[in-house]
């Protein structure tokens, strides 16, 4: 009887649209009946791909040459803009093409930002070119992450060699999620709001980038911030409840929650804010998400305003092919970009700067294709070095391992389909339930290794395995927060422009980075000894993770757990690092504390790449807060 009154409600919902029969199917339909498809992959080239492919080669001509014509401004009304807009876009027109201030490069985590934020002065003209599609709704929902990897949302880079690390994908290797898509990856990812430790900014200033020590991006921080948790919120100093970035907890909490903090408790660490004063310690995370629902870059930052400014022109399905330069003695000048939008290739100009917010994988790519990178390398690759500096170099991400060996008994979340119908049913008319939420517990965890005092090394979360909402099985996940291995993004010489990067992460080539892994198990593993456990029937299943050749080592031995760390090894998706911000005197730099690329006079990177260090925790609250610090450079040098 309850089966028959969910697939009433469903029905109901779906409008007939779809066939009410309690299947499998039924399922999958309904939720994309509800939420909309992941649409396919943006087809850039449309019917001209050889002859764009084929002009690739060229050299774009030059600004101001009698091959191209400079395109005047023409000021739009605001209710033709739209269809202006689309028009220019579509017949590749550039006669009527607009000439923008500034033009953003990558409309993610951080493109969203700046977009918005320098579009607040109604006298300059933005453009935001992103490659993705415009943000479907069904990313809105917490449980779905990972339905997103590999989809036509994300970039589907792959990581080099296949060895070493990640042995349990050994024909595909580390997977690489990057998000292609209005919002970026903050509109795929876990949604985790974490800022990292005071310390990790306080060692980029003492390292020469004056301006960003946490005193100096505290205030960045507070500013994108609408906390909604009371919990959290009314420790002032370190929280802002004023921001247009939502971030608060999910409204649903299952059983298997109480049980990590308490384990934890057990063990004699103290619940902590882990974005306050101190970050050692376990708590229910912070996420960007407000009452059961995603809240990305693009929902925080430009949906609320896209339609109000006219001013703000959004370009979707777009790929930007180079940056055009105009060189001089000293330095040299961004004067616009190239990109590709169904099958036509479209030049555009910034009067004042040009802004790269791609990401740490695409934007040190862009640099390298347009003539900014190592000469030599560029050289061999017949790419016209314009100037030279390490793009691409210092690569860093947190390697994570992930091992399936909690087995539950009690508090197992598995559930009959009429179940499964109701939680969408609820979900959709509540926004609560499982589809509310995705992982929940985090803990910060200090090695011996540990080269700062009261700062954490190792990061623990733990997800239901296969699925945020249905699972009989937990995942533990601990991650490196402090890499000392650094890695490198290089083009591919096959295809520099339009083949995928070639990225060599170079995970574990530092001895201590293992140490420190191996001392995070050892740590981790004492759960199962806890009180809290053993009531709660939470079972230590090695079977899962021995179908190897790590089965041959005595199992507690270092060596074993030496063995599972290479098989059960995972990028966590943070990557950063490939345009170092740092001082003239580094020879690693690329940007400088202004996040201008040196030798340009106008060229800014503003995203993960420029971290000279990456921070304990997800990257995208600290890529927010580059955004708005960078934004507000930029506003001060053009004022």
């Amino acid at each position: 009887m309850t089966s028959a009154n969910v697939t009433d409600d469903l029905c109901k919902i779906c409008d007939g649209r779809i066939e009410c029969a309690p299947t499998a199917i039924l399922l999958i339909s309904l939720v994309h009946t509800l939420y909309g498809h992941i649409g396919p992959e943006p087809d850039y080239f449309g019917q001209n791909k050889d002859k764009l492919l084929s002009s690739a080669d060229k050299d774009t001509p030059n600004i101001g040459s009698e091959e191209y014509v400079i395109p005047k401004y023409r000021p739009f009304a605001y209710f033709d803009k739209a269809q202006r807009e689309e028009a220019r876009v579509q017949d590749g027109d550039n006669d009527t093409a607009v000439e923008y201030d500034f033009i953003v490069v990558g409309g993610g985590t951080a493109g969203c930002v700046v977009a918005s934020r320098l579009s607040e002065n109604r006298k300059w003209k933005v453009l935001l070119i992103e490659a993705g599609p415009e943000e479907p709704k069904i990313a809105l929902i917490p449980s779905l992450t990972s339905e997103f990897k590999d989809s036509s949302l994300d970039w589907q880079y792959g990581m080099r060699p296949k060895k070493g690390f990640c042995q349990n994908r050994l024909e595909k290797g580390c997977e690489v999620v990057q998000g292609r898509v209005l919002g970026g990856t903050s509109t795929i990812n876990d949604m985790a709001y974490m800022r990292g430790s005071p310390a990790d900014y306080d060692e980029w200033a003492l390292n020469g980038n004056d301006g960003w020590s946490f005193a100096s991006v505290l205030p960045y921080f507070k500013y994108s911030e609408g906390n909604y948790d009371k919990d959290i919120y009314k420790n002032k100093f370190f929280h802002s409840t004023q921001g247009p970035l939502d971030v608060g907890r999910y409204p649903y909490v299952d059983d298997n929650v109480d049980v990590l903090l308490s384990a934890f408790n057990e063990l004699g660490y103290n619940y902590t804010d882990v974005n306050g004063r101190n970050q050692l310690g376990f708590m229910r995370i912070q996420t960007m998400s407000y009452f059961g629902e995603r809240v990305s870059a693009y929902t925080a930052f430009l949906e609320p305003i896209r339609k109000l400014r006219s001013n703000l022109d959004i370009i979707t399905e777009a790929l930007v092919t180079k940056i055009i330069f105009e060189e001089h003695r000293e330095a040299i000048k961004a004067l616009g970009v190239v990109y590709i939008k169904n099958g036509t290739k479209v030049t555009i100009r910034a009067s004042k700067e040009v802004i790269l917010t791609a990401g740490a994988i695409n934007s040190p790519k862009l640099l390298m294709q347009s003539g900014i990178g190592p000469k030599e390398y560029l050289e061999y690759l017949n790419i016209k070095a314009v100037y030279d500096l390490p793009i691409g170099a210092n690569f860093q991400d947190h390697l994570s391992v992930c091992l399936p060996v909690i087995k539950l008994a009690k508090t197992s979340t598995m559930c009959k389909f009429p179940e499964k119908l109701k939680d969408i049913t609820t979900y959709y008319s509540k926004g609560i339930g499982p589809l509310s939420a995705n992982f929940q517990v985090v803990a910060f965890i200090e090695t011996n290794l540990s080269e700062i005092l009261g700062t954490p090394d190792i990061e623990v979360r733990f997800k239901g395995h296969n699925s945020n909402m249905y699972y009989d099985k937990i995942d533990m996940c601990l991650s490196l927060l402090t890499p000392k291995s650094r890695g490198q993004v290089v083009l591919n010489a096959t295809d520099p422009i339009f083949g995928k990067p070639l990225i060599y992460p170079n995970f574990l080539k530092d001895p201590s980075d293992e140490k420190k892994l191996l001392e995070g198990i050892q740590e981790v593993v004492k759960l199962f000894d806890t009180e809290v456990f053993k009531t709660a029937e939470f079972e230590f299943d090695p079977r899962p993770i021995l179908n190897n050749d790590c089965k041959n080592h005595e199992r507690v031995s270092e060596e074993f757990w030496s063995c599972i760390i290479r098989h059960f090894s995972t990028p966590l998706h943070n990557y950063a690092g490939t345009c170092k911000m740092g001082p003239p005197k580094d020879p690693e730099s690329v940007v400088d504390n202004t996040l201008k690329v040196y030798g340009s006079t106008n060229l800014r990177v503003a995203d993960a790449s420029i971290m000279p260090k990456l921070t304990r925790g997800s990257t995208a609250a600290p890529v927010i807060m580059i955004a708005e610090k960078a934004s507000d450079i930029i506003k001060t040098t053009w004022y």
